[in-house]
């Protein structure tokens, strides 16, 4: 017999219901297992995807960042035939574009192509300081030879996939920023609009401190995305950031009009001017002197654009001490920020206490 009195226990989907939800994000991406050999990677690999090539590194990739001493390290590795991570490419009208790998691909075209030396090495030390042309004839043969395991994602994977895909191989060195790889996977007008609204000097002034670990200019550019997309469709979120920020972005390229990115531009400057007049420094946390909370500017700077939909000839009373008291600091704590109903209370707050200024 249930206890009426005991507490509820939380809602599970059934067993069906998960294995479901799993079957369909693994059939998001699509792929083909390969061996390329380096000499076909070499041959057929281009810096720059103008540049005529079969396999290309898109604009999202960040640049060779390996020391020499790194790129000798893989290349020993490459000819002793030890076993390296593969890589993943994605094929675009036939031609390969490299979705993790870029550092492996770029050190085998730079050695075969003559432009460095080998280092010290650890168990090679005879070929140090060489050159690929200065090798016997027998390692060029074996080096060129030696297959790299390929993932080929078909061109059916959904641009939202590709590039979580990418996010999720990205774990080693500098990890790239949210916005640096929507700015090279999904350009567009909508894209466009964004990066023109992050760099006016009106939202500089409002968000002069940018976390030390991220870079200035991709941190303003992801709050101007969320700005845009929460603005719109913060009702509809539910969980995954990521992805709901990217399948906006993506939509809107294919379907904003010009009408609609000048109002979209118009509303971002008036929002952040009627910021700027009235609470300049609302997106920091009295008393902090850290970095831009993501979470403080959604409620901020969203919550104003739709008190000033609601509103157009909104006007504030003066008393900004709200925005730096407990309610509001509450409801922008990190824990669980991302939930669909954080985000929403934290907008309708600031648009409600705007709405009905006493």
């Amino acid at each position: 017999m249930v206890d009426e009195n005991s507490p509820e226990l939380p809602f599970h989907p059934s067993d069906d219901e998960m294995v479901a939800v799993v079957e369909e994000a693994r059939r998001e991406a699509r792929y083909l297992v390969t061996d390329y050999p380096v000499e076909l990677l070499v041959q057929k690999f281009r810096e720059e995807p103008q540049q005529e090539g079969d396999i290309y590194i898109p604009e999202y990739q960040r640049k060779l960042r390996w020391s020499d001493q790194a790129q000798s390290y893989f290349i020993e590795s490459v000819i002793l035939r030890i076993p390296i991570p593969p890589i993943f490419l994605y094929d675009v009208k036939g031609r390969l574009e490299i979705v993790d790998g870029s550092q492996r691909v770029r050190t085998l075209a730079r050695f075969a192509n003559d432009e460095f030396a080998l280092g010290e090495l650890d168990k090679l030390d005879v070929l140090s300081g060489l050159k690929y042309s200065q090798l016997p004839t027998t390692i060029q043969k074996r080096l060129y030879n030696t297959p790299i395991r390929s993932f080929v994602l078909d061109e059916g994977t959904d641009e939202s996939t590709r590039i979580e895909l990418f996010r999720r191989l990205n774990t080693t060195g500098k990890t790239l920023h949210d916005a640096e790889i929507r700015k090279g996977a999904f350009r567009g007008p909508f894209l466009d609009l964004i990066l023109e609204c992050a760099g006016t000097a009106v939202f500089k002034e409002l968000s002069p401190r940018i976390a030390k670990s991220a870079d200035p200019e991709s941190e303003r550019q992801e709050l101007v995305t969320r700005f845009f997309v929460y603005s719109d469709h913060y009702t509809e979120f539910r969980h995954d950031v990521r992805r709901f920020l990217d399948l906006h972005v993506i939509k809107l390229n294919k379907t904003i009009t010009v009408a609609q990115v000048q109002a979209k531009r118009q509303e971002f400057n008036t929002t952040m001017a009627f910021i700027h007049s009235n609470y300049p420094t609302a997106f920091y946390r009295s008393g902090k002197g850290g970095a831009l909370p993501r979470v403080r500017f959604e409620a901020v700077a969203v919550g104003t654009c739709l008190a000033l939909r609601a509103k157009p000839g909104l006007s504030f009373n003066g008393h900004a001490e709200w925005f730096f008291g407990q309610p509001l600091n509450s409801l922008v704590r990190t824990d669980a920020s991302n939930s669909g109903p954080r985000l929403r209370d934290r907008i309708n707050y600031v648009k409600e206490r705007l709405l009905n200024q006493e």
